[in-house]
Parts: structure tokens; sequence; C-alpha cells
């Protein structure tokens, strides 16, 4: 089927039967069948002529097709063997300044990569059971590396991306996007726009990644550790969250009022520069000790 736009459903199932397979569900293989809806991730990335692409699990190509079309480059990482066989052999799709690496995204250094060091920029339509790890990657593995991710994700992950303290939807993700990134929610993709259609509303995000954290951390890994404890209980006031990383009370009380916050509050209310300001005064704590 030469030079057939693969946005297509009758061309997807085409194709698909031709192959003697059917989506994948392990892989979370709901292809975008939608032109309208390709075109304009495309355009919310500002792809230009002198830009460099990762594109995480091309599919059959209806997206890689596209950034190519724009990009300087295209680097495209794909798990699914027999996908990628597929796209190996469709010279339409793979134009010359496009280049498949056959992984699983999560296990794949920078360097595997051979992009450039800096300004590259994502778009990928995350595959929906690992766009948790996926976003994590990004932005705590590959983000000095990157400009901008322009990512597809479930509304509810979307959602967490881009809440503000005191949401409900308020916790590790969304301080990991606001540390990391200046995170955007640019539109709603509606199941019947996929093959098979998902049983959740897509959305697509664009994040403009930092290259450094958004405020200064005295300690990275404990402001990660206190996070963690935090929202893994985040019914309980902080006094009994906290407990373990400060296992004794009257010592978490009284870094808590050094660090000008009330021990009664609940995790979801904190703000960044509180945590960080907390975790600095545990540092101290535990230092001196």
């Amino acid at each position: 089927m030469p030079n057939a736009d693969t946005a297509s459903l009758a061309t997807v199932r085409a194709i698909l039967a031709d192959l003697q397979t059917s989506p994948n569900r392990t892989l979370g293989q709901n292809f975008l069948v939608n032109a309208n809806v390709l075109d304009r991730i495309v355009a919310t990335a500002n792809i230009s002529d002198t830009d460099h692409v990762l594109e995480i699990g091309p599919g059959l190509g209806a997206l890689t097709q596209r950034l190519a079309a724009k990009a300087e480059s295209v680097t495209a990482i794909e798990k699914d063997p027999l996908l990628l066989r597929w796209l190996q052999c469709q010279s339409w799709i793979l134009e010359s300044n496009t280049k498949l690496i056959s992984a699983d995204a999560l296990k794949v250094s920078w360097e595997d990569t051979a992009l450039p060091e800096e300004n590259v920029k994502i778009v990928a339509n995350l595959p929906y059971s690992v766009s948790k790890p996926l976003l994590r990657n990004i932005m705590e593995v590959w983000r000095p590396h990157l400009q901008s991710a322009t990512i597809m994700v479930q509304r509810e992950v979307a959602q967490r991306l881009i809440a503000n303290p005191g949401d409900s939807d308020w916790g590790p993700m969304s301080i990991m996007a606001r540390l990391y990134s200046k995170a955007t929610r640019c539109f709603d993709i509606a199941p019947g726009s996929f093959w098979p259609a998902p049983a959740v509303t897509s959305t697509v995000v664009h994040l403009e990644l930092f290259r450094e954290p958004s405020i200064s951390l005295v300690n990275e890994q404990l402001f990660w550790q206190i996070i963690r404890a935090a929202f893994s209980q985040r019914r309980k006031q902080l006094l009994n969250s906290l407990l373990p990383i400060v296992p004794d009370k009257i010592a978490l009380n009284e870094i808590l009022d050094i660090s000008l916050i009330d021990s009664s509050r609940r995790p979801q209310t904190l703000k960044i520069p509180e945590i960080s300001r907390l975790s600095e005064t545990i540092l101290n704590y535990t230092q001196n000790k």
C-alpha cells in the first residue's frame, strides 16, 4: 500500500491484516487515525527544519511521516519488532532524515539515540501503560538534552501535570512538571480518533523543559524522599506522613515549625518552595544530630 497515509482507519486495518496481527494491548497500541489531530500535534510542537526530533512509539509511522516533512531529523524508538520490520521497508515513510531504533524507550540511554546533546524536541503519543515512567525519564534523565516535549497522555495524567497546590490532582507528577518544565494543556482527543478506541479521553500537553530545576535544591534526593513519603499517605497530616523521614515526632514537629509549616496540613497543600525549605531544615537537623 505505497504512499498511503497511515492516519486512515482503512489503511491501518489493511496493513495489520496483511501482517496477520492486531493491536497489541500489552504494548498499549491504539493507533491514531485522525489526520487533522496528527497535523495539530505537529503544529503544537512547533517543528522547524533545524530541529532534531525524538519520537517514542512510531507504530505505523503516521506521526513520523509528518515530523520528517518538517524537521531536520527524526529518530523514532519502536519496541514492537513486527511493526519495526514493516516500517523499515517503507521508504515513503522512512525518508533520508529518519532513523529507527529497535528498543524499549525506558531502557534507551541518550548516547544510544546518537542525537545532539541539547535542544532536541520530543513528540510522542505515549502508550498509556507506561506514560508515567516515560514522563519521569523525559524530565529526570533526558531533560538536559531537551528543549521541549509535546506528548499525548490520558486526560487524568494531563490533569496531574498541570495541577496547582491544593488541587486534588496535586502530587509527585505535578511537582515534577512544575520543577522541571512549564507545562501547558493544549487540547483533548476523543476516543473515536483512535483504533481501537480507548476507554479514556486523551490530552496533548506541551512541556518547555528547564535545563536546571525551577528552584535551587540543596539536596534533590532528600527533596524527592520527602515527596514520596508525604504523598504515599496523602490523607494523613504531615506530622504523621513524614515519620519515615524523621521517626521522632517531637523532632519532626520542631522541624516543621522551623520550616514555617503547620504540622496538621495535608501533603497536597504543600508548595514547592515549602518542600525545598523543609528538606533543607531536615538536612541541617540530621547533620547536627
